[in-house]
């Protein structure tokens, strides 16, 4: 080791980079490299050197020894990252911080607004009242297995009972009491009960009497699969998005015991390439001007890169909010949910 070298270098983790310099014409680079001959690059206190300098050490040492780097900046810098078996995962207290990585406008609804209600914990439902006709839009959107469910729950409500005329007004009532033979009254049967359920105009005359309570129930369901659906299709949208920066369904969980005892599950997310944001990040901001330039400046990855995309270095996450949601979802919600009203 030279005593010289090994000189320079307090002087340097002094704050002397002054007198240090003017032996390397003023570039850093070169300083590093002569350090690196005798082995004490490494030594270079990043905590203690100028601000000016750090961007500059980090990306020295990223290009020569990244998993080290990188290790360090997650110790030292970037605190909600963990090196872990596949990979760097980003700790996350709760996942609506993924959404600060969205566009967000001064007014209307922003990717930003509904990305962070998709996100969240909370049920989100944007819309009610989303039908005026549960005949077209629940029925009208049922698979041959859960129209046979409705027939049976029809039957169960009001099959095998006989029924005055005198209260309908609906044709398909009087050709059933002609088919049975019953003057004056008919029955709903397991028989008939489909051929019910297909005719629009009868199931309606009984949605408004004696179905009331099952209209109801359809109404609810057509609601809560609406805004399933609207809720689904933007979740993938978000998803969409995030692949840029993170790899889907990656999740690691981790559960520690509080002081109190109380136990807590952390949410680990895999970075799909943490030593690119990094190096893009100081490659961008080798000699900073302004704070936001500093990669310490941001001690969380989200932070690092939004500073990006103020700046201009990469694009806010984005993607066209739809006014309702798309028909072939909402008959799977409604098909997967109708059991659980009726």
């Amino acid at each position: 080791m030279s005593d010289a070298a090994k000189e320079l270098l307090d002087e340097f983790n002094n704050g002397n980079w002054d007198e240090v310099g003017s032996y390397f014409n003023e570039d850093f680079g070169l300083f590093m490299d002569y350090l690196g001959k005798y082995g004490l690059d490494a030594e270079i206190d990043y905590n203690n050197i100028d601000d000016e300098f750090k961007n500059k050490l980090l990306l020295i040492k990223l290009e020569k020894n990244p998993e080290e780097t990188l290790k360090y900046i997650c110790d030292n810098v970037i605190t909600d990252v963990y090196p872990m078996k596949d990979g760097y995962y980003l700790y996350l207290k709760d996942r609506t911080e993924l959404a600060d990585l969205f566009k967000t406008y001064s007014r209307d609804t922003s990717p930003y607004d509904v990305a962070k209600m998709v996100l969240g914990d909370d049920s989100w439902e944007p819309y009610w009242d989303t039908t005026d006709d549960v005949y077209r839009d629940v029925i009208g959107g049922l698979n041959e297995e859960n129209l046979k469910h409705l027939g049976n729950y029809i039957i169960k409500q009001i099959g095998n009972q006989d029924m005055s005329l005198n209260d309908y007004e609906d044709q398909f009532f009087y050709q059933l009491s002609e088919e049975q033979n019953t003057e004056g009254s008919f029955k709903i049967t397991s028989e008939n009960v489909m051929s019910l359920i297909k005719d629009e105009e009868a199931m309606k005359e009984l949605l408004n009497g004696d179905l009331e309570d099952l209209k109801h129930e359809l109404s609810s369901l057509h609601n809560n699969a609406y805004n399933g659906a609207y809720e689904s299709e933007i979740y993938t949208d978000v998803w969409n998005e995030l692949e840029i920066y993170f790899v889907p369904q990656s999740w690691e969980y981790e559960t520690k015991e509080r002081y109190d005892g109380k136990k807590i599950s952390h949410e680990y997310l895999k970075i799909r390439d943490f030593y690119s944001d990094i190096y893009a990040f100081l490659s961008n901001n080798e000699w900073p001007s302004w704070n936001e330039e500093y990669l310490g400046y941001n001690d969380n990855y989200c932070g690092l890169i939004r500073g990006m995309m103020d700046d201009g270095e990469k694009e806010w996450l984005s993607f066209r909010i739809p006014d309702y949601p798309d028909w072939t979802l909402i008959k799977k919600e409604m098909n997967e949910m109708l059991t659980s009203y009726i």
